[in-house]
């Protein structure tokens, strides 16, 4: 019971996209069922319609003319509304490696005065880190041969399928790697840390005419592996039906939409590397005056189910 407590202090310390509720008991009903962690990913039910392996790109300059990524949020360079967050997202923090995507977080030589109107109101945040981020560009039309639905004008992004990543967490203290799907109501959270030796995934319904619910779990690696080590797998299948989480191609948890909705609609894919205020980037790797934390990204997959499945 001890990685409970632990649990439950760690999400009671961290910041938030929305307001988030406690953390609730079914991050022990998660992990007290090991025959059904057991579960393999059956890829043979599923299609791959979409897959960014970074392959195809001279630099991150030509990713952004050629490819459907965008490096920056739509409207503000940082999450406003969270003091926590202390991040400029700059597409200068994205760099291409050998077929892989490095989002870099690194300490800015100088605070960083982030100007900004939110709710009517002008105000400033102090910034002290760039980091990386990744999302769908605003022209990426959902796919109606793929059995997606736009419920706006503008509305982008992919609608239920099985959404993978494959990366390695960077290390050190006090950033917030994360890949998300976004459609408003509903959040999915496939992956996030703040410590490399444990990731949690979460899924928030957040409507318009009700109370904003969660449920959140976190988790470590088999034998407790070091995420920022090597390279793993972290999946979602999202359905009408359920919203199933996976490591490395092993079911961890299983909701579904009889205890938590989710909105039918395209969601954006997101990968970000948030860091938190006050970060000691002494923990980060390379000398004093080139600290950085990588998140790199070796690919993302889309899959659909198969005919017939």
């Amino acid at each position: 019971m001890r990685w409970l407590y632990l649990a439950v202090f760690r999400f009671s310390q961290r910041p938030a996209r929305w307001p988030w509720l406690p953390l609730l008991l079914l991050t022990l009903a998660a992990l007290s069922e090991p025959a059904r962690a057991q579960q393999r990913l059956r890829y043979r039910d599923w299609q791959l319609v979409w897959l960014e392996d970074f392959d195809t790109y001279r630099d991150v300059a030509d990713m952004q003319a050629r490819s459907p990524w965008k490096f920056t949020p739509d409207t503000y360079r940082t999450l406003v509304n969270n003091a926590g967050e202390d991040e400029y997202y700059d597409p200068h923090a994205a760099e291409l490696h050998e077929g892989t995507l490095h989002l870099i977080a690194r300490p800015l030589p100088e605070p960083l005065l982030y100007r900004y109107s939110y709710g009517g109101r002008d105000t400033v945040k102090v910034l002290h880190f760039e980091s990386g981020w990744l999302s769908l560009k605003s022209d990426y039309q959902p796919r109606r041969e793929w059995g997606d639905t736009a419920r706006w004008p503008g509305n982008r992004g992919v609608q239920y399928g099985l959404f993978e990543i494959r990366c390695r967490l960077g290390a050190g203290a006090g950033t917030w790697p994360a890949f998300w799907l976004f459609n408003g109501p509903t959040e999915i959270d496939v992956l996030e840390s703040l410590d490399h030796r444990s990731f949690s995934n979460n899924l928030h319904w957040n409507p318009s005419n009700g109370p904003a619910r969660s449920r959140q779990a976190e988790f470590q690696a088999r034998g407790g592996a070091d995420l920022a080590a090597a390279f793993h797998t972290y999946t979602v299948s999202w359905t009408a039906q359920a919203v199933s989480f996976y490591l490395d191609g092993r079911l961890l948890r299983t909701i579904p939409a009889t205890e938590l909705p989710t909105f039918p609609a395209p969601a954006d894919i997101i990968v970000n590397q948030a860091v938190l205020a006050g970060a000691p980037a002494t923990t980060w790797a390379g000398p004093p005056d080139q600290r950085h934390s990588t998140l790199i990204v070796d690919y993302i997959k889309v899959y659909k189910p198969r005919p017939g499945r």
